[in-house]
């Protein structure tokens, strides 16, 4: 690809010769030419000026002699230049001969169905939908268009996933939700799971996250959410669209969640809560009560960031202030003891 073509699907601005071929996206380290690097540390720019290849660098960058496309956003830079030198490969269109296909199945055209793949009775998949090896899709599961279903990934019975959502290997959509009422004599009685899973356009899970089905109406996974992997969604969650939730979250049952909203690794969430749109909730944090919307969290329990801030470097100095308040009781008595 020229290398204005490429500022053009990035959206920058290009000082340099048009005319360059670039044919891939490399770290720094790997620089060479046909290359493009997306500067997003700018302490490596001499280490890229030095291989003299194009680069890609935002718009505040120090100058360079390079070939530069200078950008607002080097982040979304980075995603739109490696979707457009590396575009995503889809399988050819088929199904593979051991695959299992229950009856009223519908699969649609262009579809790839994988080597032992098991579909359900009244299964329906859309155009172009991607289902790898040894997936497993239950009776009476919806499939939008264009969705990947990576290998080992299931989808439990009467849950519905929207266009292009990906699921990574070893996730399971629809499990039964933790849920149990206790007798006179204090054993532990299942209360059935028969809600479902509805996950809308666009939601991205990674691999080995867990999401309950509802125990009556759906657990509901908003358009444009993302899931890193090793998270846990409990039965009748609310995620809303655009969410972001980073590795080993765990949200307990029938919290909502609004829009917009980025959770950091390592959170646990309580249940029965509400977190407005637009909260950050920050890493190795716990969430017990509902938090407005806008604001950014952290901490435990959950509480302001700056006030978790204040209060850790306040615990930094304990020691510190237990030596002060010993050293003032002995003076203390002293001057009693005086």
């Amino acid at each position: 690809m020229r290398l204005d073509a490429l500022a053009q699907r990035v959206g920058g601005d290009l000082v340099g010769d048009p005319g360059i071929e670039v044919h891939q996206v490399v770290p720094p380290e790997e620089a060479r030419p046909g290359s493009v690097v997306v500067l997003t540390d700018l302490r490596r720019l001499p280490e890229v000026e030095a291989a003299r290849v194009p680069v890609i660098l935002a718009c505040d960058a120090p100058a360079t002699h390079l070939p530069a496309i200078r950008v607002g956003n080097v982040r979304l830079a980075l995603a739109l230049a490696i979707r457009a030198l590396i575009p995503p490969t889809a399988p050819p269109a088929g199904i593979h001969p051991t695959c299992v296909i229950g009856s009223r199945a519908r699969i649609g055209e262009g579809a790839f169905l994988g080597p032992c793949a098991v579909i359900g009775d009244d299964v329906t998949i859309g155009e172009r939908a991607q289902i790898h090896a040894q997936a497993v899709i239950e009776h009476g599961v919806q499939i939008g268009p264009e969705c990947v279903l990576h290998a080992h990934a299931t989808i439990r019975h009467g849950c519905a996933l929207g266009a292009r959502v990906v699921i990574q290997s070893g996730t399971v959509i629809g499990s039964d939700g933790f849920g149990y009422a206790q007798d006179a004599g204090r054993r532990h009685v299942a209360i059935p799971q028969v809600g479902r899973v509805v996950i809308g356009d666009d939601v991205e899970i990674g691999a080995n996250v867990t999401v309950d089905r509802g125990m009556l109406g759906a657990t509901r996974i908003g358009r444009g959410t993302k899931l890193d992997n090793l998270i846990h969604i409990a039965h009748n969650v609310q995620i809303g669209e655009d969410v972001a939730i980073a590795a080993a979250v765990f949200i307990a049952g029938s919290t909502r969640i609004g829009n917009r909203v980025l959770i950091a690794g390592l959170v646990g969430i309580n249940g029965h809560i509400e977190i407005g749109d637009d909260v950050v909730v920050m890493g190795d944090t716990g969430v017990q009560y509902d938090v407005p919307a806008g604001s950014i969290v952290a901490g435990h329990p959950a509480w302001p960031r700056m006030s978790e801030r204040r209060a850790q470097a306040a615990r930094r100095r304990l020691p510190d202030m237990v030596r002060h308040l010993r050293e003032l009781e002995q003076r203390v008595r002293r001057l009693e003891g005086g």
